[in-house]
Order: C-alpha cells, then structure tokens, then sequence
C-alpha cells in the first residue's frame, strides 16, 4: 500500500496538469472572442473516474499541448451547477464535450482516455469552420426531433390499469432473474422499480412481483457497505458485486426510505436493518452538526487536496475497519467528504431521519431530522422556492419537490401545522412557476434542456412529476382540499404515454388513491400508524370541524376515520386495530 501511495504521487508529479480551467461563462466568452473550440469537463468531487480522468489523461503531455494550443478548457462541478450538467451531461461523470465558439455540441462522451482524447481533440481541431458549422447544425437538428418527439409524449391521456399492465410485462422482458434489477450493466439502485413493484404485487396479489421485488432488494443490499455502512452508488457488473465506492447523501436518503416501505410491505426486517444502517453513516461521517445540515457526499477514492491519486476506492474499501484506519493513517488522508450544503438533499435526508423515528421509536432520529428541516424552513426558502444551496440562489424544480416531501413527512409525524402550511405554500409556487401551460407537467424555471434520461444522481422530468403527482394527493388528504388533487391528475394525465415506469406508479396514484388515517385528538400513535405502510398511507390528528366534514360527528379521543379524497371506507375506534383496517381499505382496490 506504502509502494501505491509513493507511485502515484510519482506519476502525479512528474509530469502535473497545467491547464488552466476557466468556468463556464467566462469560457464562452473567451470562446467568442477567440473563436477557439470549447473543451467542457463535467466532473464531481466524488467521481471515480473523473480522479482517474485528471490522473492521465488531463496530465498527459500531447493532450495538454492540444487543449492549450486550440482550445478553451472549462471545467464545471456537476453538483455545484446542475443547469449545466443537465443541459450537457452525456450520460454519467466524467462527461466530456466539444462546443463550438458559441456553446453548440459538436461532440460527446464520457470518460476519454489519454489516447482517445488526443485523436478526438486533433480530429476537431483540423476541421475548418464550414465543416464545424455542419456539424452544429446537425446537432441542433437532432435536439428538435427530440423537443418534438418529447411534446408527442406528454399529450394528454386517461391514466388505465392496462397501461400499468403493458408496463409490468415490459420490466419482465428486461428483467434479470439471477440478479435482480434489468439485464446490463452497470447497475444503479434506484427506488422507482422496488416501489412499482411492491404496488403491483399488492395490489394485484402478484407472487411474480413480490419475487421480482425481493431479489432486487437483495442486489441492493450487496452495495451497502457492509464496514462503515451506507450505500454505494453503483455496480460495475451485473451481479451487484463490483460496487464504485462513492456514497451520496442523495442515496442514502431516497434508498433508505425504500427500505422502510419494503420493510412496512413485507415484514422483514433485514429491510429495516439495511434502511438504518445507511442513515447511521449519514449521520456519522456526513453530518455537521455545527451547521445542522449534511455534507453532500463521500467520495469514492483518496486524494490529496491537488486532486492527486493517492489511493483508489478498490483498494481501500475492501478493507476491514483495521485496514482501514491504518491507510487513512499512512496517507494522511481519509476518502474525500465533499463539504457542499445542497438544501434540496438535506430535505430528502430530513425526511428519511423522520421515517426511522416512525420505525424505530428513536428521538435521534427525530431530533436531527427536524433539526435540518428547520435549518433549511430559515435558510432556503424564498419568494419563488428552495434556493438551490447556501452559495447558489438558483432554483431548480427538484429542491421544492424533495422540500414538498419533506415538509409533509414532518407534520405526519409531529402533528405541527407549520409544516402543512409551508407545504401548502410549496404547492402553490410549483404551480405558478414550475407549471408549463404548454406541456402539462412541472418543469425548471430555467433552460436546463430536455431532462428526459435519468442522469445516475440526477432525478430526470418524469420522476420529478410522478414525485410530485404522490405528495400532492397526500396534500389533498391532509388538508381536504381538492385543488391539490386537481394538479396531481393534471400532471398524471401529461406522464409520458410510451412504457414508462413513474407514469405507472402515477397511473396507480390516480386509479388506487392513496389513503389517510384521521385521527381525532391523538398525537402518540402517529408514529405507529405511520409505519404500518407510508408510501400509501399518511396519518394525522384532525379537530371537530374536519371529523364533521368527513361526514362523522366527533366522538371520543383516538377514533380514527380511514378515507381516500373521494370516501371513507372505516370509523376504527381502537388505535391497535388500525393496522388491520388500513390493509382492508388496501384489499377493497382489489376488486376493481
């Protein structure tokens, strides 16, 4: 390990990066006045591959003298500037990109080796500017079939049980059954299929579904750090067994919250277990408790602060804890924990502190949850949303979703009418601002373009709507108010009509309502009846005025009344039963 470190640093050194990276405006602007190509680097601090990247082929000597004497080099943190990364990113980190002088695609990749990148930058750098303009021009082309092959896709349609069907029998074909997940590789866990298929084995009584669930669930569990805990970001191969080592805070929190609803599906609790642990290393090595807010990331390799290699994620985290803490020792350096605030992932991770107080009964979990949602309720919201991060009072649609989430997470489990009402005036600003008139669904305030593809940590349109969509139908639940259902049905009818899986879970939003339990005067089982099956189900106390408005006259403490936003299906006068009873509400969409 000694002789990695002293090679490295070697290779490092003997020839160091001399290009000069300049950001993305002031690159354009150079680009312009030089008329020179643009060469855009897209990194993370995180990524792998964008260390190795800066390792070779950005201290390569041929590639250095290419970008230097042709180009204007610019580099952009995909974190720190999202609009960016959307409109250019080519699938994954590294991303990299040829622009013309005024920032059209002439070319894109990702990750591009030292011999690569020297026959790719000669290539357009011997081009000559009618050659150039062509290329731009075909590529502006290409953007407009897709703009209007994206229009085709959200015309409006009836949201039916045959499409979600037609969507079931499409994961089959590329499901893998050794391993769980779809065929190919690299493999991400992403918590859209788990939860369409937890859905279609309810509700359609589905053994196929529930294996089908259950083995990606286990594929996912073979990321999970299984020394320090929490999520890998990836596999490399197709038996989840190759992991790349970076973990964010992003992951921790939309995973661990998966686990929690597998855990309230099934029972078993190898889930719960899994759902902790990666909140536990959220909390101990992301967590700054000076700032009550999470540090984005940990990065998947060790570096110096030049950015210098000195020890790669498959070297490191193979390692016991012993292993471990004697490398950090030799080298001086723990694996990078990226020291960026972003609100809208600190809301995602507030929420999922919130579900393990509800599972487990612990006011850590509480006590920091709402510690970091109050942070962010006097930090980041504003006029026209949640401020992208302390540094950046950009908006993006996601960060009022994730807040949206957030906000109603809280008051389920406090009963607090402050967070309903901050929610209420989320919805409210994602309808004036977010809403295209145009399309029908939530979109950026700005050009981000076509987000339509998942980008790994990157939520693409569609899953935004869908999240969206199933935190407006709880608002509608929660307050009684039926514009909130009006908006979600409006952007369900406008998901994307070719296969799709947030459009099903959208369609199963619409046609299989999610429930409430009302609870009148009864705060102390609110944890307990949130747990019995959260991603359907939300809880909460109401007063005389809403017991009579659900059609009941207000009876003793700790009656709960179980309602979708069109009837109730049980009056539950014991708090123990409701468990029962909120699975026969579930039951009775069976028969439709």
């Amino acid at each position: 390990m000694q002789f990695l470190a002293v090679v490295l640093i070697f290779f490092s050194l003997s020839y160091g990066s001399h290009i000069k990276w300049f950001s993305f405006e002031e690159g354009l602007e150079k680009a312009g006045e030089s008329g020179r190509l643009v060469l855009l680097d897209i990194y993370a601090q995180w990524c792998h591959w964008c260390n190795v990247m800066e390792n070779t082929t950005y201290r390569d000597k041929d590639v250095v003298n290419l970008i230097e004497k042709y180009y204007i080099p610019v580099r952009v943190d995909a974190e720190k500037r999202p609009d960016i990364n959307k409109k250019y990113n080519q699938g994954g980190l590294p991303t990299t990109v040829i622009l013309d002088s005024r920032g059209n695609i002439l070319w894109g990749g990702i990750y591009v080796s030292p011999e690569d990148m020297y026959r790719i930058l000669s290539y357009f750098a011997s081009l000559k500017a009618d050659q150039i303009e062509k290329i731009a021009e075909e590529n502006r082309k290409k953007l407009e079939r897709i703009k209007k092959r994206f229009l085709i896709k959200t015309k409006e349609k009836e949201p039916s049980l045959s499409y979600i069907k037609k969507v079931f029998r499409s994961v089959k074909i590329r499901f893998d059954r050794e391993n769980g997940g779809f065929y190919g590789y690299p493999k991400f866990p992403e918590e859209e299929l788990p939860h369409f298929l937890l859905l279609y084995w309810k509700f359609f009584d589905s053994k196929e579904a529930e294996e089908m669930l259950r083995k990606t669930a286990g594929g996912y569990m073979k990321l999970i750090d299984p020394v320090e805990g929490g999520i890998y970001r990836y596999s490399v191969n197709e038996f989840w067994t190759q992991p790349h080592y970076e973990k964010l805070l992003k992951d921790q929190a939309d995973i661990s919250v998966m686990f929690f609803d597998l855990y309230s599906g099934t029972g078993d609790k190898k889930y719960l277990k899994a759902a902790l642990s990666l909140l536990d290393f959220s909390i101990k090595k992301l967590y700054s408790k000076e700032n009550s807010l999470f540090y984005n990331s940990q990065g998947a390799d060790i570096v110096d602060e030049n950015g210098t290699l000195l020890m790669t994620g498959e070297e490191f985290f193979i390692l016991d804890k012993e292993g471990r803490e004697k490398a950090v020792k030799e080298l001086g350096y723990p694996p990078k924990i990226e020291k960026e605030f972003y609100y809208g992932v600190n809301a995602l991770m507030a929420k999922a502190l919130l579900y393990g107080y509800a599972f487990t009964g612990e006011e850590r979990y509480k006590k920091t949850g709402l510690s970091v949602l109050d942070k962010l309720l006097s930090q980041a919201l504003s006029e026209k949303g949640v401020y992208y991060s302390k540094s950046s009072k950009n908006f993006y649609l996601s960060q009022n979703i994730y807040m949206l989430e957030s906000l109603i997470t809280a008051y389920q489990l406090t009963g607090k009418t402050k967070y309903l009402k901050e929610a209420e005036k989320i919805s409210s600003l994602l309808k004036r601002y977010y809403l295209s008139k145009k399309i029908g669904i939530l979109t950026d305030l700005q050009d981000t373009g076509l987000n339509i593809n998942r980008i790994s940590f990157i939520d693409d349109i569609f899953l935004l709507n869908r999240r969206a969509v199933h935190y407006l139908y709880y608002l509608s639940l929660l307050t009684g108010k039926g514009n909130y259902r009006e908006f979600a049905d409006l952007l369900v009818k406008h998901l994307p009509g070719k296969v799709n899986i947030n459009t099903a879970i959208g369609f199963f939003v619409y046609l299989y309502p999610p429930v409430a339990v009302h609870i009148f005067s009864c705060f102390r089982v609110l944890p307990e009846v949130f747990s019995v099956f959260p991603y359907w189900v939300s809880v909460h106390t109401v007063d005389k005025k809403s017991i009579k408005r659900l059609g009941y006259e207000p009876e003793k403490e700790c009656v709960s009344y179980i309602c979708n936003t069109d009837i109730c299906f049980f009056r539950v006068e014991k708090p123990e039963s409701v468990p029962e009873y909120i699975h026969k509400a579930l039951d009775s969409y069976k028969k439709y």
